[in-house]
């Protein structure tokens, strides 16, 4: 019978990519040169080409060097860092790529200050390393190794560059756990500490793979809130399909947020979640009909009398639109001060909204379940069926209420499902 005070939601978790631009130096014929842009390191070598069978000058050879005639082609051996050697301040989850131009990286490794290696790969072609680890903050790494030319002469590469020491790094948190079945309502939720800036570096970040492949889906970046209460603005985001998840699909969730710049602080660590999307039990709640009508899998499973708000009394309304089970408790204490009660527990409440909307059990509107609408906005339910009900939901589970007038807004949790696709869409920073 009773809505409940609104309850505070809980929490649920930069910089341009370096620009490969190459500079090529053409020049004539030198022993060694080395020159350098902003955005990356090369050095250059010139190797002469000789006739068949003439050794070097310098190898100890007996004959005279040869001659080369003005067809000969000089191989000049480049090697290319991107960033540059030198580069200070990157963020460690920026791309860097060592390439050799006339000649094949021969070996590389990279250390951080404490001797860690780091890992990277080499190209089938041989000419490019890539690295594939993930950086720390405030560390210098050290490249030394070889580019090997066609004749078996020998470039070194070497350089440092550092990452960044952030003044403040900021926490993130999600809210599904791995191992978690949930509704196909379910939103992917991502709680960050603070406010997030530069949203669109922080989504870049966020990947959603199923067992089913691809689900047309998307991200959108809700009003910062203050959640906690204490001042602190923090950001948040979710993840929707298109349509509800299809039921009984296994879901991957990662989010690469370690080493981002947000604009205001740096990332912390990274998310990761297995879980599986369960039955789809969806709800259809008709007020006019004062009945609750349970689907599982496309079929009526449960058809239960209920009575809804009364909606003749501002504020007692049921609001309209597609909610979703977030939490449920087996005693809830109802409290609402517009309506005088505090200190009211109801058993089997199933939490459908933030604004104080539970679908529970109430022996008070027993007569008036199945008949009339009467309470202050939550589902009433009988003794028996209230538990039945409790016992099959699910977070992420969607309770389509229709018919009352009075639409969700953003002032409820999840409103995520109230808005159309392409007003969904929107919200994404990408």
């Amino acid at each position: 019978m009773f809505r409940s005070t609104p309850a505070r939601r809980r929490p649920a978790g930069g910089r341009p990519r370096w620009a490969a631009v190459a500079a090529v130096a053409a020049a004539g014929l030198m022993a060694l040169t080395a020159c350098s842009s902003s955005n990356e390191v090369v050095v250059t070598v010139t190797a002469q080409a000789t006739s068949s069978g003439v050794t070097a000058p310098g190898l100890g050879a007996s004959s005279a060097p040869a001659t080369s005639s003005a067809g000969d082609l000089a191989t000049k051996v480049r090697v290319s860092a991107l960033p540059a050697f030198g580069s200070t301040d990157l963020p460690p989850n920026d791309p860097i790529t060592i390439t050799v131009f006339s000649a094949k990286i021969g070996e590389l490794t990279v250390k951080a200050d404490d001797g860690v290696e780091v890992k990277g790969e080499i190209a089938e072609d041989g000419a490019t390393w890539t690295l594939t680890d993930r950086l720390a903050y405030n560390t210098t790494y050290t490249f030394a190794g070889t580019a090997v030319a066609a004749d078996g002469a020998t470039t070194p590469i070497q350089g440092q560059m550092s990452t960044v020491n952030p003044t403040e790094t900021m926490r993130a948190a999600f809210n599904i756990p791995t191992g978690t079945t949930v509704g196909v309502a379910a939103p992917l939720i991502i709680t960050f500490a603070g406010q997030v800036t530069d949203k669109a570096a922080a989504q870049a970040t966020l990947h959603v793979t199923t067992d089913k492949g691809d689900i047309e889906g998307s991200w959108g970046w809700l009003q910062d809130e203050d959640i906690q209460g204490n001042g602190t603005l923090q950001s948040i985001v979710h993840f929707r399909p298109k349509e509800y998840w299809p039921a009984y699909t296994n879901v991957h969730f990662e989010a690469d947020l370690n080493g981002v710049d947000y604009g205001t602080a740096w990332g912390r660590e990274d998310i990761s979640s297995d879980f599986t999307i369960g039955r789809a039990q969806i709800v259809e709640a008709d007020v006019n009909t004062f009945r609750m009508v349970v689907k599982v899998d496309g079929a009526v499973v449960k058809n239960y009398p209920v009575s809804y708000g009364k909606e003749s009394v501002p504020g007692r309304a049921t609001v309209s639109g597609i909610h979703v089970v977030t939490e449920k408790f087996p005693v809830f204490s109802m409290c609402n001060q517009q309506f005088d009660y505090c200190g009211v527990d109801e058993k089997w409440a199933v939490r459908i909204n933030n604004n104080g909307e539970f679908i529970h059990e109430n022996l008070k509107s027993v007569e008036f379940q199945g008949k009339a609408n009467v309470s202050h906005g939550c589902v009433n339910m009988g003794p028996g069926d209230a538990e039945d009900y409790y016992n099959s939901a699910l977070y992420g589970d969607p309770v389509e209420v229709s018919n009352t007038g009075t639409p969700m807004t953003n002032a409820d949790a999840i409103y995520d499902w109230s808005y159309s696709w392409d007003e969904w869409k929107a919200l994404s920073k990408i």
